[in-house]
């Protein structure tokens, strides 16, 4: 699993900044990509990564604030055009709200779409999304308007088969393989087998956990218990800033740094960056930051998970 940063700027575009916008490349795992947020331009953005935008099917929505949504007509749009015809249906999942703004706009400037869209609006509903690899959960964060976050929970898969030991019992590689790692048990020569004898350890799952516009308050650090990565906004990357950080409802790099004070991840990537810092002020900041698994994320920056 990838994830590529479309844009990674806060409230206005800047000269090296994108509004934001992010894709998951789940291919490997789902067959499909998954869009977090469509600011303006994210259109433009994607023509630069390898991604198609057939091939995203779920698009997810923060809150509906300009710098996160102003993209997604002409997203909408475009894809029409790109899949020839070829029908590739999509589901949308936002705050209520977001089915009429993409309605209203669809329709007043007449625009035509050759696949269907499925609205799925959420208030307060704790999971929003499953199937039988992954769930989406979702917290609503304090902001100056209703924004939420996302936890993105694989679930655990099953180990690999201990092939020598099957072959052992004399169990030659076939079309038994796939009935022993999809059921608890299994027949050969007449003999019942436990499928967990010949299998390894499950592969944990993944847990990816986003935190878009938001301010600091107590019951975050609930919400990214598990993470194994953790996507955040942080607006203001200096300390001396966290007062203002306060006051415009976001994050500042010393909330971020109180992350680890109450749990253990991999990495965390730092997003919706003001358009104060220019990219020396960014390459100095990144330099100075007391823990080297977060990273401040630019735009087009391609990250494997």
């Amino acid at each position: 699993m990838k994830i590529h940063f479309l844009g990674t700027g806060a409230g206005v575009p800047s000269k090296y900044r994108n509004t934001q916008s992010m894709v998951f490349n789940f291919m490997q795992e789902l067959k499909e990509c998954w869009m977090i947020d469509c600011g303006e331009a994210s259109q433009h953005k994607i023509m630069d990564t390898s991604i198609k935008p057939s091939k995203i099917k779920k698009i997810f929505i923060s809150h509906l604030h300009g710098d996160h949504i102003f993209g997604l007509i002409g997203f909408l749009s475009s894809r029409s055009f790109l899949l020839n015809n070829d029908k590739s249906d999509l589901t949308i999942f936002g705050p209520k709200g977001i089915e009429d703004f993409v309605n209203f706009n669809m329709k007043i400037s007449n625009s035509k779409l050759n696949y269907n869209i499925t609205f799925i609006e959420y208030q307060n509903e704790e999971r929003i999304y499953q199937d039988d690899r992954v769930q989406v959960e979702i917290f609503p964060l304090v902001h100056t308007i209703q924004s939420y976050g996302f936890k993105i929970k694989f679930k655990n898969q099953k180990g690999s088969l201990k092939v020598d030991k099957l072959k052992e019992c004399g169990i030659m590689p076939g079309s038994i393989y796939k009935t022993i790692k999809e059921n608890e048990e299994f027949e050969f020569n007449n003999q019942i087998y436990k499928s967990a004898d010949f299998l390894e350890e499950d592969k944990k799952g993944k847990t990816i956990t986003l935190i878009p516009d938001t301010v600091y308050f107590p019951e975050l650090i609930n919400f990214i218990q598990g993470s194994d990565i953790i996507i955040s906004e942080c607006t203001y990357l200096k300390a001396e800033e966290l007062d203002l950080a306060k006051k415009h409802k976001h994050l500042n790099i010393i909330n971020i740094y109180n992350f680890l004070n109450y749990i253990e991840f991999d990495k965390i990537y730092l997003t919706h960056i003001s358009s104060r810092y220019d990219k020396k002020d960014i390459i100095n900041i990144q330099e100075s930051l007391k823990e080297k698994q977060i990273f401040i994320a630019n735009d087009l920056d391609e990250y494997d998970l």
